[in-house]
């Protein structure tokens, strides 16, 4: 697209409109906001006789093929190229609000005569980058994973902001959470740790105490944490320092 912006900079009046038709032409060129919203293509489209390159990349930039359809009488006529590119641009609108779109509403959207020819224009879409999808023939479905984003018109930005901060308050409470989820492993996991150290320190202990007991032939005190286990600990001091 850059090369079509300084094109427009040097370009006469009645030369845009050539300039315009070769953007739109373009295989490796599918967002045309710029070029819309140029101060020189803004003026073109003031003077009547241009208007409806203003409304051809308006459609490039925002609509569908169904938009063409219904006002194709004041539009120029689309070469096959930008008739091809107008599909696929369809389809990244398609694929932008399903992940699963079903074969037959694509064949209908893009105006197919066949599945064949539905399924090369999936396969172009995926190979120019515009779209990551897979199909499957055997449900007759194509199941999206990913489609480039399109112009945006500024009336839609309200909107998308507050998507956005919709979706920056869900990841913040999800961070939060996850932050409350971890605090909470690690008192737990201090805890366990607080509680083997006074086990160890315990036992310790009662090893010592067992130790000295039986090397002055003392009788063995009685403890609070005698549990069996303990007992069978002792046992084995007192059998070692034997």
């Amino acid at each position: 697209m850059d090369a079509y912006i300084i094109l427009l900079t040097t370009a006469s009046q009645a030369s845009i409109p050539e300039i315009i038709v070769r953007a739109l032409e373009d295989e490796s060129v599918y967002h045309f906001g710029r070029l819309l919203n140029s101060p020189q293509v803004a003026e073109l489209v003031e003077i009547e006789q241009f208007a409806q390159y203003g409304k051809l990349l308006e459609l490039f930039s925002f609509g569908v093929l169904n938009d063409y359809k219904t006002a194709a009488a004041q539009l120029p006529q689309l070469s096959p190229q930008q008739l091809n590119k107008l599909k696929h641009l369809t389809l990244v609108t398609l694929a932008s609000n399903e992940k699963v779109l079903h074969y037959d509403r694509l064949i209908a959207e893009l105006d197919c005569s066949s599945e064949q020819e539905m399924e090369d224009l999936v396969i172009e879409s995926i190979y120019k980058n515009i779209l990551m999808a897979k199909l499957d023939q055997k449900r007759r479905l194509v199941e999206v994973d990913f489609t480039v984003g399109r112009d945006v018109r500024k009336q839609d930005l309200p909107d998308i902001f507050a998507k956005l901060e919709a979706w920056s308050n869900t990841c913040e409470e999800a961070l939060e959470k996850i932050s409350a989820d971890i605090e909470t492993v690690n008192a737990e996991a201090a805890a366990k740790l607080d509680d083997s150290r006074n086990f160890t320190n315990t036992l310790q202990e009662l090893r010592s105490n067992h130790v000295m007991a039986a090397a002055e032939g003392l009788p063995r005190s009685d403890s609070q944490y005698e549990s069996s286990e303990y007992q069978r600990e002792a046992q084995r001091v007192g059998a070692d320092a034997s």
